[in-house]
């Protein structure tokens, strides 16, 4: 490549052309073009016969002004004066495009000229070059010389196939292929392409097939033409008639042509979509079909296997040999009328070769097949599926787990039982009842253990009830109980029987499980005479049941109505203090008892309402705990204190309190993370304080999850040591950083005894293991000298600071010699 010309992107073989380009680029001033006296008079010399001036005519058509010899010997034609319109179109397309660009972009440029003289493909470079003149018009000095490179046309051509048969020439902009030139092409190429040949050749694809443009064929034929490799590839366009073509183009590089086998697929292309919808390995059965004869044409594997005809029998039957004799009216219509040949779900009756008669559905679609109409009919067999009917039916008002009466069946009986009562002096009534407990057990022991306690639970309540009643499973854990002809007094008995009954211990796979029921009772028609209402209020009295301690019954009694809206109204209230943060974090320092010195401040969640004020915790912390409102709550609390620690002038620990709730995320982990990430303190500084109830039945998820957290470095404190049934244990499933004893034991010190012994007791375990034992709730001088005394290390309360908010907290921190209980000491 000649380094002048492809400034300008114009690619040339001939050295005359870059030695143009230089002189041109020499002579050109800044921001203009060289003159026409400079580049055209006198200094041509053997270039002289290769070029020709045009010029433009009033109109904007370019025109030759003169031309050398063998520029006019190539175009068979004086050149004084002849407008380039007048050429043949493939020299006035190439001509025409070298000037139109040179004009536009005020530089040199360049297309190529192909023609055809004895069989061979002739090719010609063009290059144009924009020049000023003394009249005040720009001239082009126009170049043209036959490259050597020539192609047999009758070789190209005959690299194809007998089908179509195209010659294409790329069409370049500069390096870069823009478009193919039609050199060549036979009747059938015609014909695809939609034109006489006269008329296609040298047209370019774009005119012509502008598809191919954008559906990748260009893109192809472009690769090809770069790689000089042969490929085969198929391509559509729409043709003259509407109608979609389908071509496979075989193409095979010559030179810088591209021999082109167009071979028409359109019929095959229609029967593979036929055929795409009957596949032999399908195993639904079908088969095609003839809709005016209903001559069975093909058939499937599937569809023999299914019959039990032979393969010969099926192609030589009709649809009247396989459907039952009642149903050949019915096929007929459906096959005279085809809107009823859509799938339906109208169920046919069949005959298989052994005689056995099934149900069946039909799909049908129409379909060309063999190039006339078909249709292909795909059978579904609802044979099994009409047998199961009844199951079905009651699976559909029955629990699936426990196959107890689903909510569906028990509103049916109930208002069936309520319609009874009317005009009479009968009584029903609506008992709804809740597992205590069960959500522990759930998390103890997995949902499978769970699922077998609630058939146990099912089948004890069936035999709690009298004959005629009815006991369905309406939620996870929830149950609800008719019983008709019944009043108060004998609902009365039945809750206690039930509370009773269904608190009895469980023996489940090994594992004794023990759950407790909460009831509530509604009466008909003293509460209400509408099955809604009715189980409404059961539902408002079990809320009642809950509230008064669990394991316990209450009818129902219009004032609860109002309770259970105060209820809701403050899970809204609680809902809404977290997204609009009327939630604070109060600090109560925990005291070394040997320096005096704070080591660590407990984070306490405090709640101020605009209207309520200050709602104390064991107001709101059991409902969020219930509600599950605790995990994004806590969430937040872990935040903003790590925050706050992180701020603090002393590097002491901050204590924050998780519920076992929060054990039942699976990101309560991932939460820690990024409380500590995101406010950057140190994982050691952050205290984490649980209580026994997190370790029920050495629940080894929550075990895992604390070694999880162990494992990122804070420390893990066991909270209210001492008020649990197992607390010794739990020290042995897990080794907590720091022990806290529990404030109702040192509430009565020094006084009882009793509680002396156990904080003596605690301090020492604390000194065994090796961690730190924290006295909680010290008010009182005298506590404090007796917790010195027994050995605990840390202790907190009143005695020397209320909890405080994050302001009050810095400030004891700002002060660093302040010591707390001095004055304690000295007593």
């Amino acid at each position: 490549m000649y380094k002048i010309a492809s400034q300008y992107g114009v690619v040339t073989e001939f050295r005359d052309v870059d030695e143009l380009c230089f002189t041109w680029q020499v002579e050109a001033p800044a921001g203009g073009l060289p003159p026409y006296e400079q580049i055209a008079l006198g200094s041509l010399g053997r270039l002289a016969d290769d070029v020709a001036l045009a010029g433009r005519r009033d109109d904007g058509a370019f025109e030759f002004l003169y031309g050398g010899g063998a520029f006019e010997a190539w175009l068979g034609a004086s050149l004084r004066g002849l407008p380039i319109d007048g050429l043949e179109r493939n020299f006035r397309d190439a001509i025409g495009d070298a000037l139109e660009a040179a004009r536009s972009r005020r530089t040199p440029a360049a297309t190529i000229a192909r023609s055809i003289r004895d069989g061979l493909v002739r090719t010609r470079e063009i290059v144009a070059f924009p020049l000023s003149s003394h009249w005040g018009v720009t001239l082009f000095l126009v170049f043209a010389r036959e490259r050597a490179s020539k192609y047999d046309l009758v070789d190209a051509i005959y690299r194809a196939t007998d089908d179509g048969l195209a010659t294409l020439a790329a069409v370049h902009a500069g390096r870069r292929i823009v478009d193919f030139d039609i050199v060549s092409l036979n009747a059938s190429a015609s014909r695809l392409f939609g034109g006489a040949e006269r008329d296609l050749q040298w047209r370019r694809l774009s005119e012509i097939v502008p598809a191919w443009m954008a559906n990748g064929a260009f893109e192809r034929l472009s690769t090809i033409f770069h790689s000089a490799i042969h490929d085969t590839f198929e391509v559509s366009h729409r043709a003259a008639d509407g109608g979609v073509l389908h071509l496979r183009l075989s193409a095979a590089p010559m030179g810088d042509l591209i021999g082109v086998t167009l071979t028409d697929i359109t019929a095959l292309k229609a029967r593979e979509a036929s055929f795409r919808l009957l596949f032999e390995s399908n195993p639904m059965p079908m088969w095609v079909h003839d809709p005016q004869s209903l001559r069975i044409v093909a058939v499937n594997d599937a569809a023999v296997a299914h019959y039990g005809y032979p393969r010969e029998r099926f192609l030589g039957s009709t649809l009247f040999d396989l459907y039952a004799e009642e149903e050949w009216p019915a096929v007929t219509i459906a096959h005279e009328n085809p809107a009823n040949r859509r799938p339906s779900d109208r169920v046919w009756a069949n005959r298989t070769a052994d005689g056995r008669a099934i149900k069946v559905q039909n799909y049908a679609r129409e379909i060309m097949f063999d190039d006339s109409p078909a249709i292909l009919l795909a059978i579904v067999d609802v044979t099994e599926q009409r047998e199961q009917a009844a199951r079905i039916a009651h699976l559909a008002h029955h629990d699936p787990l426990t196959g107890l009466a689903n909510r569906v069946l028990f509103r049916m009986r109930l208002t069936e039982g309520l319609q009874r009562l009317e005009g009479s002096e009968d009584r029903l009534s609506v008992l709804y009842l809740d597992l205590d407990g069960f959500k522990d057990v759930n998390d103890a022991f997995g949902h499978p253990i769970g699922d077998r306690l609630l058939i146990a639970v099912a089948e004890r309540l069936r035999h709690t009830l009298e004959p005629g009643d009815i006991v369905a499973r309406v939620g996870g854990d929830e149950f609800a109980i008719v019983q008709f002809g019944a009043g108060a007094p004998e609902a009365d008995r039945l809750a206690e029987r039930i509370v009773t009954e269904v608190s009895l211990a469980y023996e489940i796979d090994g594992h004794a499980a023990t759950v407790g029921a909460s009831v509530g009772i509604s009466v008909a028609p003293i509460d209400s005479g509408d099955a809604d209402i009715l189980l409404k209020n059961a539902d408002i009295a079990l809320y009642r049941a809950k509230a008064d301690g669990r394991g316990l019954h209450r009818f129902f009694e219009p004032e609860m109505a109002a309770s259970i809206l105060v209820r809701r109204t403050l899970e809204a209230d609680l809902r809404h203090a977290l997204l609009v943060g009327e939630f604070q974090i109060y600090y109560q320092p925990l005291i070394d008892i040997e320096s005096g010195r704070i080591v660590a401040a407990e984070a306490l969640l405090r709640w101020f309402h605009p209207t309520r004020g200050s709602v104390p915790p064991i107001d709101f912390i059991p409902l969020a705990e219930e509600t599950g409102l605790i995990t994004p709550i806590g969430e937040w609390v872990l935040r903003e204190a790590c925050r706050e620690a992180a701020s603090w002038s002393e590097p002491i620990g901050v204590c924050v309190n998780l519920s076992p709730a929060q054990f039942r995320s699976r990101a309560l982990a991932a939460s820690v993370l990024s409380a500590l990430a995101t406010s950057g303190l140190a994982p050691q500084r952050l205290e984490l304080e649980i209580t026994e109830s997190v370790l029920l039945a050495e629940n080894q998820a929550h075990l895992a999850v604390l070694h999880q957290l162990r494992s990122l470095g804070v420390c893990i404190s066991m909270d209210d040591f001492g008020t649990g049934y197992s607390s010794l244990s739990y020290l042995r499933s897990f080794p907590f950083d720091k022990i806290k004893i529990d404030r109702s034991f040192v509430k009565e010190l020094p006084d009882n005894h009793e509680c002396g012994a156990i904080v003596r007791a605690v301090a020492g375990i604390g000194q065994c293991l090796g961690v730190a034992t924290v006295a909680e709730g010290v008010e009182t001088h005298e506590q404090l000298a007796r917790l010195r005394e027994e050995g605990c290390t840390q202790m907190q309360g009143f005695l020397f600071s209320r909890p405080a908010p994050a302001a009050e907290m810095r400030r004891m921190l700002a002060d660093p010699g302040e010591r707390w209980g001095e004055d304690a000491s000295a007593a």
